[in-house]
């Protein structure tokens, strides 16, 4: 599947649906754990962001839950696919689910576009059931005819909570 295909070269042209059917893809990736695939997904450089408050303004001054980029997420993919992760017995199993999908910017000169959505991700672990929701941001830029993630930010709705280890990408 890989990175999407966008036949236009410039941010605002590429259109609502192109921009719903990669976040859904994005999710059935995750879903599917396809995780190298759904890596590729990001720009060089590209960042996954958790924020550990609410309306927190950057991930370097402060606290996160997550902040990974391309080597932190290989070395997250490496321990949720290794045949000795034991927190990965029964593996983890996903179902996300994105909605209220919007376009809340797009910058020309960037050639970027942020792309806003809700999002539910139920996860079943050895220890049970649990379920993550929030708001999801994506900064995607165009780069030779495909959409890429320069950010994906996901802010929980109960980020400020004490949680089980989140091994998997929400």
């Amino acid at each position: 599947m890989g990175t999407a295909r966008v036949p236009h070269t410039r941010a605002s042209e590429v259109p609502y649906e192109v921009l719903c059917q990669f976040l859904y893809q994005e999710a059935r990736l995750l879903d599917q754990r396809k995780f190298d695939e759904w890596n590729d997904l990001f720009a060089e450089g590209g960042m996954y962001w958790i924020p550990l408050a609410e309306d927190q303004e950057d991930p370097v001054n402060h606290l996160s839950l997550a902040y990974e980029d391309s080597m932190m997420r290989k070395v997250r993919i490496n321990r949720l696919n290794h045949d000795r992760a034991w927190s990965q017995k029964p593996r983890s199993r996903t179902s996300h689910t994105v909605s209220a999908i919007v376009v809340e910017s797009v910058c020309e000169a960037s050639n970027r576009l942020v792309v806003g959505s809700a999002f539910t991700v139920a996860e079943w672990r050895s220890f049970g059931h649990r379920t993550f929701a929030g708001l999801y941001t994506h900064t995607l830029q165009i780069s030779e005819g495909r959409l890429q993630i320069v950010e994906k930010r996901v802010d929980l709705i109960d980020s400020a909570e004490a949680f089980e280890p989140i091994e998997v990408f929400i």
